[in-house]
């Protein structure tokens, strides 16, 4: 689980996350040489937290998937994913900046991804519909 990934360049197609330098998966991703992005959707945050903080023999236990064409995990019931081999690794102060090479994506939903701000889960149309509730008549306040 990250919560920075980035389109870095269209051509050659490439993409980035930072990764903490202590990741136990960052050390299985140099290791193979390759990782598959997947976006979750807004009803997997049970999934999220399993994989971003259970231990890592266990992260995948009772979560069905499929093989990419390199071989990494595309999840059931996500948004999109990006299969890519990792291109440079860069170190950054305390995390490293692993940028993919893009070989393959696809969109496999039309559901809403889910979002992590602030310590709390969401997605994106519910958070937007807050965000315009909070907003509406907001120019007349003060008037």
């Amino acid at each position: 689980i990250v919560g920075t990934f980035t389109s870095v360049s269209l051509d050659p197609p490439l993409v980035s996350f930072l990764a903490d330098r202590s990741s136990t998966t960052l050390r299985t991703i140099r290791t193979a040489g390759r990782f598959c992005a997947n976006a979750l959707a807004g009803n997997q945050e049970r999934l999220s937290r399993r994989l971003a903080t259970g231990p890592a023999q266990e992260r995948f236990a009772d979560t069905s998937w499929q093989a990419s064409s390199l071989g990494n995990p595309v999840l059931d019931g996500i948004v999109a994913w990006v299969d890519c081999a990792v291109e440079q690794i860069v170190e950054i102060g305390d995390h490293l900046l692993v940028v993919g090479r893009v070989h393959d994506l696809r969109v496999e939903s039309l559901k809403t991804p889910l979002l992590f701000f602030r310590g709390g889960y969401g997605d994106y149309l519910s958070n937007a519909a807050l965000l315009l509730d909070r907003l509406v008549g907001w120019d007349e306040i003060g008037r």
